[in-house]
């Protein structure tokens, strides 16, 4: 049953969630395939250059997508349920909800364009030797600068 409170998603929401979701599963996708042809201790951090730099058990590889999709699946639903996840509880205008609605699902996205790009990352930097990625710390910020631009332009609109 739908809460009267709760908001619809537009087609162009729902296509932002079918994309987090989608690159969601590649991501897990690829680490199920990939997990078998790790080494018992893999790369977990990287510098700035992106050079690995810190290492830990096989096992851990989990952690990264796991916490990526319940972040992005939370924030999908919180863009959904506005109102019964906000603190302290109080009634939310309609254009504070649809700016939030947008935010909630750009950053749901963000968390899972960032999520593939971790496990490809962690995965490739196990399996090669003398492994650098320069080009990640670049995407990762620009990525992340997208984002915040993205945010003051939906800031401003309302």
């Amino acid at each position: 049953m739908t809460n009267s409170k709760d908001i619809s998603f537009s087609n162009l929401d729902l296509v932002l969630i079918a994309i987090t979701i989608s690159l969601l599963v590649i991501s897990w996708g690829y680490l199920i395939i990939e997990y078998s042809s790790l080494p018992d201790i893999i790369t977990v951090h990287f510098d700035a250059l992106g050079k690995p730099n810190g290492y830990s058990s096989k096992e851990n590889i989990w952690f990264a997508p796991a916490i990526f999709s319940i972040l992005s699946i939370a924030f999908i639903f919180g863009a959904k349920h506005q109102e019964a996840i906000t603190f302290p509880k109080r009634k939310i205008g309609s254009t504070e909800k649809s700016s939030n609605l947008k935010m909630m699902l750009y950053t749901a996205l963000l968390l899972a364009i960032i999520c593939p790009l971790i496990v490809y990352t962690i995965i490739e930097a196990s399996i090669t030797k003398n492994f650098e990625m320069p080009w990640l710390m670049p995407i990762i910020i620009g990525i992340v600068a997208i984002y915040i631009g993205l945010f003051f332009i939906i800031n401003l609109k309302s």
